[in-house]
């Protein structure tokens, strides 16, 4: 049975070639995905764009809710950026490369 692996090749290389050995790129991903609180904003106007609701509106069962759904996304978009970072630095072949290896071993 054929398993096709779900990212391929081409985006395997992009992966690669934006994130291998770069922190940097990752960290900025994070924070456009996950924003943090402003420590420059101006006292009274921070605003947690993760939570767009007045909490003292709705019930505590909604709040309970609200907050582990706000839970659970972060954590599904730090292991997103986990699983780039360990594509990126990855040392596997794409099926092309792992045929081109194999020829030039049987050469040998």
């Amino acid at each position: 049975m054929n398993k096709q692996m779900r990212i391929n090749d081409d985006e395997l290389k992009i992966i690669k070639s934006l994130f291998a050995d770069n922190e940097t790129a990752l960290k900025l991903m994070r924070k456009i995905f996950l924003p943090e609180v402003d420590t420059d904003a101006p006292i009274g106007q921070v605003v947690d764009i993760w939570m767009p609701i007045d909490v003292d509106s709705i019930s505590p069962e909604q709040l309970v809710t609200t907050i582990k759904a706000r839970k659970i996304l972060i954590s599904h978009l730090e292991q997103c950026l986990m699983q780039l970072s360990v594509l990126a630095g990855s040392k596997i072949d794409s099926v092309e490369e792992t045929k081109k290896k194999l020829t030039q071993n049987s050469t040998k």
